[in-house]
């Protein structure tokens, strides 16, 4: 196997060597025999095996093991300096064409050992679940559909009426009247023939119709408003499934979105029996949640927070599908506030010991898996 470099430059200063490939990130690396720069100087005409490259520095008058080589070229790659040569390209150009941004920014994450092709892989082998096609729904399907995920199911009853204009961009005037999620398959498949898309027009009345839909589902989006017990149903059939679900809304002025990661993170479950509690008690805000729940449901999700929340959902979906980072939001309320320049706030949620639907998550996921004889 051969190691490249990443595109990157670097300067000196003194005995440490400033390196960025990312343009916001600096890796400040103590070099003063000047060995690593060096390296990265010979990595930088081409990819080379390991031996190719002991030798190279052999010949710049560097003394240098094969462990210890082994050593720095891992050190290096955890600070995500070097990749794999080979899985630099999904190999059709018109692939690679499709995919040019997507594969440009999986590169600042990729590593020698998970290429940027490999995350793009397993996007286009990635099987969504879309609960909702409306306002947050339509705006995370639409990144979906850019990110290229292979399989995506869609439910929603809905029909397309006037007031959806101010938020929901994949409708237009002359779908006025028709299902919401035949007019979302047909965009999906306008946009990307390539996608396997399944339309379900029903509502949700149980946690049996959301459990119908899991089956070698990756993720799924929650994206429904009603029944109020909607979301309560999502997250036990997700969390009986061991399947991941986000979820993003508005109330007021604050946008929040949250994930569950089934036997890793607190469920929706926990979270709601700590938003009890803070109902119950006697702390400045608890009145203010009390109240909150006696005014009147409005949908005031204009273009802007539908945009912002969709975003956000859709990251987190791909933090889950390719883990490039961990998901940001498991267990926990992500909150902004319009009211207030969208500051961001992040509250973990306390997970609840006698959860059931947690307990039986955590077993499931602690069990080895059953190998064929």
């Amino acid at each position: 196997m051969k190691v490249a470099l990443k595109d990157s430059v670097w300067e000196r200063s003194g005995e440490t060597l400033i390196v960025m490939c990312d343009p916001v990130v600096q890796i400040e690396l103590v070099d003063p025999e000047e060995h690593v720069e060096t390296l990265l100087s010979v990595l930088s005409a081409g990819p080379l095996t390991v031996p190719q490259l002991r030798r190279r520095l052999i010949d710049h008058g560097i003394e240098v093991s094969m462990s210890e080589l082994r050593q720095v070229l891992a050190d290096l790659d955890s600070l995500r300096l070097l990749t794999d040569p080979e899985g630099q390209s999904l190999g059709d150009p018109a692939d690679d064409e499709r995919f040019h941004s997507n594969l440009f920014f999986f590169d600042l994450f990729s590593t020698m050992g998970y290429s940027r092709a490999a995350m793009q892989e397993r996007l286009l082998g990635a099987h969504v679940l879309q609960l909702g096609t409306g306002g947050v729904g339509s705006s995370v399907l639409q990144h979906l559909a850019g990110l290229g995920i292979g399989r995506i199911t869609l439910l929603d009853f809905d029909l397309v009426e006037p007031r959806n204009f101010a938020r929901q961009y994949l409708y237009r005037r002359a779908d006025i009247g028709s299902p919401k999620v035949r007019r979302a398959e047909h965009w999906l498949q306008a946009f990307d023939p390539r996608v396997h898309v399944e339309a379900v027009e029903q509502r949700v009345t149980s946690p049996r119709d959301v459990t119908a839909l899991l089956a070698d589902v990756d993720v799924v989006s929650a994206a429904i408003d009603s029944p109020k017990e909607v979301d309560g149903w999502v997250n036990e059939a997700c969390m009986e499934a061991s399947v991941p679900f986000v979820r993003g809304g508005i109330s007021g002025t604050r946008l929040r979105y949250y994930s569950v990661d089934p036997g890793k993170s607190p469920c929706l479950a926990c979270a709601q029996r700590m938003d009890d509690e803070i109902i119950a008690g006697a702390q400045a805000d608890a009145a203010a949640w009390r109240l909150s729940g006696r005014l009147p449901s409005v949908n005031r999700a204009i273009g802007p927070v539908a945009g912002l929340l969709g975003s956000m959902v859709a990251f987190e979906i791909l933090r889950y599908l390719i883990r490039y980072e961990p998901p940001h939001a498991a267990g926990a309320y992500v909150t902004w506030d319009a009211a207030d320049h969208l500051q961001q706030k992040h509250m973990s949620w306390t997970p609840d010991p006698s959860c059931r639907l947690c307990r039986d998550a955590r077993e499931r996921h602690a069990r080895p898996l059953a190998v064929s004889q």
